[in-house]
């Protein structure tokens, strides 16, 4: 069994690599930082099992990020991993001089290397010529051309690949020359004997002299003072020993790569020309609101055929299951419990995929990268460099991927800020808040300027509030508890490709997939728990209250329509009363007098306490609440639309929803975002702090909206 590494720059098509060699579907994306943890895979070749592992993509093993500390630690043995038989080091010809670098220093850790050059088709067409047996020969070890996407050069991979496995001496690259700071620098950090226990390899202590000590606090705590002191005594400048070890690379690097290769010239790219557009300061961010305008309007205008079949199917089950099974507790709890729970996951399944599908169309093509360069200024403004843009991009999905794709950013205050703002974005799980709302008191609203629907534009109302507000916070926090200044924004702009659609159906169905196993599994579980909150427990109507009820059924012909009213006006009050005494309706009118100046009434409590779990809770207990207590005209309505019930049994006017929708716009509702905050930052001082300035921001927002709307004049 063999261990194979794939190490590169971001954005070289290395996790494509791994794909292909593997048979998997890690997510494959054209921007940098996709990749922020390591994935695992094999492979048979010649009869020989690889295991292959998919590293983060790191411009260098100098630990000067947090995937930049992790790659160096993997090839290093640090985590428990065994030490590697060949690095396959993915290149992009394009940036030659910067990938052999990571390349050199993968080599300096003395692992055997096969350097990968992929996307070789990408540099014909930008006119550029390589010698590739001119850069063996300089480099030692094998250098494959190559296309992974299409599979093309992947033999010529895996025959070196075999060959150095069979002979490691075949993967040695040529070592650079130290100069003498570096060696000193390197001996003085190697005399302090603890040092010396944890970093006993040459190329090893080179690693602690070269890296950023704000990154290295773990592993040189306590420690500070001992090197420093040797270093001293050695009369040895760290700083400058760092600037003498890049120059003698690039001064070994840049005469090769200018050897080996030639530019012709050629007209602008497809690519160049688009980007004149794409990237102009006016015209680019009227594209980039264009763009993010026809994505939220699809969101909410195109999924619509598909939520009403959903909403149908859903209504015939609960009519068909309700008949099969006699009255009783197992019917309740499977009728009103499992099935509602699985209907409301079930029903925003269309938004969740036309969203997904956008974001992962934008990303397949490119364009993401451009949307950070462009916002770069305004992120500059609030104190954040554009790079933070793509972990908050990804917190438009689901905010645990988006604060963990934050460990890609340099700088630990810009890092920090970006984490704390990201549940400021609007993920999928308040989406479904959004739709039942604005259909529940803006669906009969006429069209802005005759073809723009309204709710479309209220939804992306909702994002951007999201956005300016994580601004805003960013800007405040930058000022205050993380002061300093920003890190420069390095990003790289990929080639516009046409999205592939294998690669684009995975991930939507990847992303939709967890939607519905883990997100759904959430609501599923506690719509059970909330339903036996609002069952238990078992009480009856008064016969003050109940008497007359009654005789009002009597006194009608049965099978009359008045027959019918009266039967269903009974049971909405026998199940209002039940709602009110069961446990759910205490605790709901327990905080109502909290939530009251927001235009919430006791029933809308009772969704918010269960979605402080998850936010997307809010929508099958709403269905509970308002299905149990709504006056109806017969049976039939108890299972009309959520949000037909919001607007019939709560009287929830435009005002209201909107006041509802700032509130979970603004406010932390996911245990598992605090959690994975919880675990990014090594402490809950974080998670805490964020608990409370989002909710405490949330309900001044909130409270702002209604009782402003109020004076105004609103209802």
């Amino acid at each position: 069994m063999a261990e194979i590494a794939l190490a590169g720059n971001p954005n070289t098509g290395k996790t494509t690599l791994f794909n292909v060699l593997t048979g998997l579907s890690a997510h494959v994306g054209n921007y940098p930082g996709i990749t922020v943890d390591r994935r695992s895979g094999t492979r048979v070749v010649a009869g020989k099992i690889w295991n292959v592992h998919d590293l983060p993509g790191t411009y260098s093993l100098v630990a000067a990020s947090p995937e930049e500390q992790i790659a160096h630690h993997v090839l290093t043995g640090r985590y428990g991993d065994p030490r590697f038989d060949v690095v396959i080091v993915v290149i992009d010809p394009l940036n030659l001089a910067r990938n052999l670098l990571l390349l050199l220093q993968v080599a300096e850790l003395g692992l055997p290397v096969v350097a990968a050059l992929n996307m070789m088709d990408a540099a014909e067409e930008a006119g550029l010529a390589l010698e590739v047996d001119d850069l063996h020969h300089a480099l030692g070890c094998p250098v494959v051309p190559m296309v992974a996407r299409r599979g093309d050069g992947l033999a010529a991979l895996e025959a070196a690949v075999v060959s150095v496995l069979a002979d490691p001496s075949r993967g040695r690259v040529r070592a650079t020359e130290w100069p003498p700071i570096v060696d000193r620098a390197v001996a003085a950090v190697q005399s302090v004997p603890e040092v010396a226990e944890r970093a006993p390899r040459h190329d090893d202590a080179l690693w602690w002299v070269a890296s950023r000590p704000v990154v290295l606090n773990d592993e040189r705590r306590g420690l500070g003072d001992e090197v420093a002191e040797a270093l001293r005594a050695a009369n040895v400048d760290v700083v400058q020993a760092r600037r003498a070890l890049v120059h003698a690379r690039y001064a070994w690097l840049d005469p090769l790569v200018e050897s080996v290769s030639t530019r012709r010239p050629r007209p602008p790219s497809w690519t160049e020309r688009i980007d004149a557009l794409a990237l102009h300061p006016l015209l680019g961010s009227l594209i980039f609101l264009a763009v993010m305008g026809v994505l939220f309007q699809a969101v909410f205008a195109w999924s619509d055929p598909a939520i009403n079949a959903i909403d149908a199917s859903a209504s015939a089950a609960a009519t068909w299951l309700g008949g099969l099974l006699p009255a009783g507790f197992l019917r309740d709890v499977l009728v009103d419990g499992v099935l509602a729970g699985v209907a409301g996951t079930l029903v925003f399944v269309p938004q969740i995929t036309v969203l997904f599908l956008g974001i992962s169309l934008l990303e397949d093509t490119g364009y993401l990268a451009r949307t950070a360069f462009l916002i770069d200024r305004v992120m500059r403004m609030a104190g954040l460099p554009g790079k933070s843009f793509v972990p908050l991009l990804s917190s438009f999905a689901c905010n645990v991927p988006g604060i963990m794709a934050a460990r890609t950013i340099n700088s630990p205050a810009d890092r920090m800020v970006t984490m704390l703002i990201a549940p400021l974005m609007t993920c999928s799980a308040r989406l479904p808040v959004y739709a039942v709302v604005i259909a529940a008191v803006f669906s009969g609203s006429a069209p802005v300027l005759g073809f723009l629907s309204l709710g479309g534009l209220l939804l992306t109302a909702m994002y951007l509030l999201g956005m300016v507000l994580a601004l805003l916070a960013a800007f405040v926090m930058r000022r205050t508890l993380f002061k300093g200044e920003s890190a420069p924004l390095l990003l790289e702009m990929p080639p516009y490709r046409l999205p592939r659609v294998g690669n684009v159906s995975r991930v939507v169905w990847r992303r939709v997939r967890h939607f519905l196993t883990e997100t759904g599994s959430i609501i599923v579980a506690l719509t059970v728990i909330l339903w036996a909150l609002m069952t238990f427990p078992q009480t009856t109507l008064p016969l003050v209250e109940r008497a007359p009820l009654e005789a009002a059924i009597q006194a009608e012909t049965v099978g009359s329509t008045a027959h019918k009213q009266a039967t269903a006006a009974l049971d909405h009050r026998v199940q209002r009363d039940q709602l009110e005494r069961s446990v759910a309706g205490r605790m709901g009118k327990a905080i109502e007098p909290l939530i009251a100046p927001l235009g919430f009434d006791w029933r809308i409590g009772i969704g918010l306490i269960g979605s402080f779990a998850a936010r997307e809770v809010l929508i099958p207990v709403m269905g509970q609440v308002y299905g149990r207590g709504a006056k109806v005209e017969d049976e039939d309505e108890l299972s009309a639309a959520v949000s037909d019930s919001l607007v019939r049994f709560s009287g929830m006017t435009p005002l209201v929803g909107l006041s509802l929708m700032v509130f979970f716009a603004v406010a932390m509702q996911c245990m598992s975002t605090v959690a994975v905050l919880q675990r990014e930052t090594r402490s809950w001082r974080w998670p805490i702090f964020s608990i409370l300035y989002l909710n405490g921001l949330a309900y001044m927002l909130s409270l702002l909206v209604y009782q402003g709307g109020r004076a105004l004049g609103y209802a």
